[in-house]
């Protein structure tokens, strides 16, 4: 989507170089072969030679979108370090542990013993005014950790399950999920920033959004962000956004001509401008989507259920009762566990609901588009029994299930391979409309600069 806004841009200072010093004609016959892309590529298949290789129109034509994703990467890192755990704290509406309640100076007890056993900083502990029965850990890394449970995990588990979830919790931040979540998150993060920048000739809001990115940025690298406005940039990139209607409607009904050179104006640049960077916006989201759902998605759940599991393992390890953890997994299993703000960093909760069941219209972050990082309830009781934990009335587990039980799922990675198959496929198809279009696009302004010349 950008390649080809950099090459009409590239064409046109060639026209207007042109006009004070000549172009040879090598230059003007790459030129054209990168625009051409579509008879470009046909002439390669048939086996003509063209004036631009293989290797230089992957690089024409992919190198720019990741570049703009390498160097914008880092900038996201740096303010979400600035931010800190408060970027994901402030999705949620919690306080500190009321000392007069019994039940929730328990859970901060456990908290802190939990994590000594397991030998990493103990996390600060706040509480969700939520029906909802679940917990959290959220941070950056081991030593800014927080964890965070509703009012619905205190009232309906009994100490020992608590226990079981927060050892779970507290496994995982020692075996550094955290810092594995930030990478996603950032992943995410540079992808809707990104998306926002191909939207910011188009909308006003995006240019204020860009801009504020910009300016924090740039204090960031001098130690002087303000980490207020760090948090409130970085949730807004991990919510996402979708592409801004109103201001695309509003740019399209001002279509209204003053003169006729303005009449020209927007004939030729004004409205080609709109359709081309409003479908392209549309267009490098569903993009962003696809490639999620099918390419990354797949296999960074596999990656997630594993981390998961090792939270398990680690939490048997700290409490030396795999059957207070089966319980507390059936208990959230039939439980409401989805807490208000939870969808964008869902798949930080121990125990969520199947991302198929989401409201899709509420949130439009690429992390939703994730399907399977959840544990199942069963196949998760399962291994639970092979650490010593018993089935629900059995409390015998046969040898071979537990074999089954320790056995990779290889269900799940023949599952990965058909969708990585058809994401190939899919993502192809999507490039070559991609590269017929921007041919189209570009022989068109090739042809009117010509004219014009």
């Amino acid at each position: 989507m950008i390649a080809p806004l950099l090459l009409g841009g590239v064409l046109i200072g060639a026209h207007v170089v042109a006009l004070f010093a000549p172009l040879d004609e090598t230059t003007w016959a790459v030129l054209h072969d990168a625009i051409f892309v579509g008879p470009t590529i046909y002439r390669k298949l048939v086996g003509h030679e063209t004036a631009v290789s293989w290797r230089a129109l992957a690089i024409i034509y992919i190198a720019p979108a990741a570049g703009l994703m390498v160097l914008t990467w880092p900038f996201v890192r740096l303010l979400s370090r600035r931010a800190g755990v408060g970027s994901l704290l402030r999705r949620f509406d919690s306080r500190d542990p009321d000392p007069r309640q019994l039940a929730e100076q328990q859970v901060a007890n456990v908290v802190a013993e939990m994590a000594i056993a397991a030998g990493v900083a103990v996390p600060s502990v706040r509480v969700i005014e939520s029906d909802a029965v679940n917990a959290v850990a959220v941070g950056l890394t081991v030593n800014d950790a927080t964890i965070l449970v509703t009012r619905g995990f205190i009232d309906r588990l009994d100490r020992d399950e608590r226990q079981a979830v927060i050892a779970h919790l507290i496994g995982s931040v020692g075996n550094g999920d955290l810092e594995i979540a930030a990478t996603i998150f950032s992943v995410f993060e540079t992808w809707a920033l990104v998306a926002a920048l191909l939207e910011t000739p188009l909308s006003a809001r995006r240019r204020a959004f860009v801009r504020k990115f910009v300016r924090l940025a740039h204090a960031e690298m001098r130690g002087r962000a303000d980490e207020g406005e760090a948090r409130a940039v970085v949730d807004a990139l991990l919510a996402g956004a979708g592409p801004d209607a109103e201001d695309f409607m509003t740019m399209i009904e001002g279509i209204e001509p003053t003169s006729a050179l303005d009449g020209c104006f927007i004939i030729v640049v004004k409205i080609p401008l709109i359709a081309v960077l409003g479908l392209s916006t549309i267009a490098a989201r569903e993009a962003t989507n696809l490639f999620t759902v099918l390419v990354l998605g797949p296999w960074l759940a596999a990656m997630w259920r594993a981390r998961r599991r090792l939270a398990d393992a680690t939490a048997v390890q700290l409490t030396r009762n795999p059957e207070t953890l089966a319980s507390a997994v059936r208990t959230l299993a039939a439980s409401d566990v989805q807490v208000a703000g939870g969808w964008p960093v869902h798949f930080l909760f121990p125990v969520w609901v199947p991302v198929t069941d989401q409201p899709v219209s509420e949130f439009t972050g690429a992390s939703t588009n994730i399907v399977g990082m959840r544990l199942d309830p069963e196949p998760r009781l399962r291994r639970l029994a092979t650490l010593g934990a018993s089935m629900a009335g059995d409390t015998h587990v046969r040898f071979a299930s537990r074999v089954r039980a320790a056995l990779p799922d290889w269900g799940e990675l023949r599952a990965a391979v058909k969708w990585t198959i058809l994401a190939i496929l899919v993502v192809s198809l999507l490039m070559v409309v991609t590269l017929l279009a921007a041919s189209l696009l570009l022989m068109l302004l090739w042809y009117v600069l010509r004219w014009l010349g």
